[in-house]
């Protein structure tokens, strides 16, 4: 019984790694490297930017730094935009919060919609914004208006700030992955799979039963003693006549 309840467990922690895996997000596209970031900020900014690149074929990067190291600025926003995605298309914003500076590269046809007009006004939707979150948000707002509409000029940004604790993105409407519903859905599945393989097992363990008699266990004839001998070991045994006593004259 113990077993049967320790397998039944590691099957639904194992089905509950495969929802959580199958609805994570694979590609990331706001690099934190200065903890300014909640988790989960991190992960609707990336839904945001995963909608932009499905829907224009452009990657939007965005990577929060102190300092860039033994590298100048353009060439650590140019090897950060090549670690994080294989889009040829595409731009990432570096915001160096040590140096108070910030740098960009643009990647393939994507300057064809991010002229340095474009991107100086993303960078002041970002610095505008109190939150870090907010921030980047507006930023990606902004991408997602000159993407579909084209840098028409003079565009800078004038939005409300967001709010980093109510004004958050919905990350299921932000893209169409696996819903909440499949958990308990994945759950079942996996407990109703791992009671049929452990009823399978258990099954062919019916034929065994305890006996009451140990000759049940041996194969008939197999116990007949067909001799015997006494084997002392260790012991030294000596045989002497014993004499015969004689008859008196």
């Amino acid at each position: 019984m113990t077993k049967k309840i320790f397998a039944i467990i590691i099957v639904v922690v194992i089905c509950v790694s495969f929802v959580f895996s199958a609805s994570a997000y694979t590609q990331q596209y706001v690099i934190d490297y200065a903890d300014k970031l909640s988790s989960s900020e991190i992960e609707e900014l990336d839904l945001f930017a995963e909608k932009l690149e499905s829907a224009y074929g452009v990657t939007v990067l965005f990577c929060i730094t102190e300092g860039t190291g033994d590298v100048t600025a353009a060439e650590f926003a140019s090897g950060t935009y090549s670690d994080y995605t294989d889009n040829e298309n595409g731009i990432i914003i570096v915001h160096d919060e040590w140096n108070k500076a910030y740098s960009s590269f643009i990647s393939g046809n994507a300057d064809e919609v991010f002229s340095d007009a474009a991107v100086d006004s993303m960078i002041d939707a970002y610095d505008s914004n109190d939150s870090y979150y907010g921030g980047i948000y507006a930023c990606y707002e902004l991408a997602e208006e000159y993407l579909e509409n084209g840098y028409s000029g003079g565009y800078v940004y004038d939005g409300e700030p967001l709010n980093n604790d109510t004004d958050t993105i919905d990350a299921s409407e932000e893209k169409g992955g696996v819903s909440i519903i499949w958990l308990p859905v994945s759950l079942l599945i996996g407990l109703l799979v791992g009671f049929l393989i452990i009823n399978g097992i258990a099954s062919k363990n019916k034929s065994v039963k305890m006996q009451e008699n140990a000759t049940v266990y041996t194969r008939p004839g197999s116990m007949v003693i067909t001799g015997s001998a006494d084997n002392f070991l260790y012991n030294n045994v000596e045989r002497r006549e014993k004499p015969k006593q004689t008859e008196k004259n």
